[in-house]
């Protein structure tokens, strides 16, 4: 068990005395943005793949699919109820930028969306690949379907949030994202902090 902090990056004098005390970062967090409209269109799919918004009836299929993708990184997966209020039950949560990619009848990739018209921008709130459709593209073109279909809504950015544990960083800088800001999470072992342990305090 450990102790976990997470600190803005600008805010190194948070950081240095983190470290000083023995902590130790464990995960970078990004937020990203792109300005819309994005110049370029959306890509043509791969042969064999169709791309529609999401509909009633896509919700078990898509909690399947991005679960599994992150069950690659993440510690626990999330069961249905948890994950759809985080998603398709939000009140927010925005089908007509929320693509969805098939191959051959096979749901293979998931965009997930939220619209907050007072902020002025789109935000995505999850996106997975299934792994052996990777490398063809798939997150692009699900990312620039739902860039275009938030442009459409007069929106005038679209955000999403990454970590250094999805690798994923790279991909949405090539894709013109920029970062916003940025947060490390520092740990410590519980064992490492007076009064945290059984009978502590």
């Amino acid at each position: 068990d450990r102790l976990a902090q997470t600190v803005a990056d600008g805010d190194r004098a948070a950081g240095a005395l983190l470290r000083a005390a023995g902590w130790a970062p464990l995960v970078t967090e990004w937020l990203l943005e792109i300005a819309l409209p994005v110049p370029g269109g959306v890509p043509e799919p791969p042969p064999g793949v169709t791309v529609r918004p999401f509909a009633a009836g896509d919700e078990r299929a898509a909690h399947r699919l991005t679960e599994d993708a992150f069950d690659e990184w993440q510690q626990r997966r999330k069961p249905y109820d948890e994950w759809a209020r985080h998603t398709v039950h939000r009140a927010s949560f925005t089908p007509s930028a929320s693509p969805l990619a098939f191959d051959g009848g096979q749901l293979v990739g998931v965009l997930l969306s939220l619209d907050v018209p007072a902020s002025g921008e789109g935000y995505v709130e999850r996106l997975a690949v299934r792994r052996d459709h990777r490398g063809r593209g798939l997150a692009r073109l699900l990312l620039a379907t739902a860039f275009r279909a938030f442009a459409g809504r007069g929106r005038r950015a679209c955000t999403l949030g990454t970590h250094t544990d999805t690798g994923a960083l790279s991909l949405y800088e090539h894709l013109g994202m920029t970062v916003r800001h940025s947060s490390t999470i520092y740990g410590t072992p519980l064992a490492a902090v007076p009064g945290a342990g059984p009978g502590g305090g």
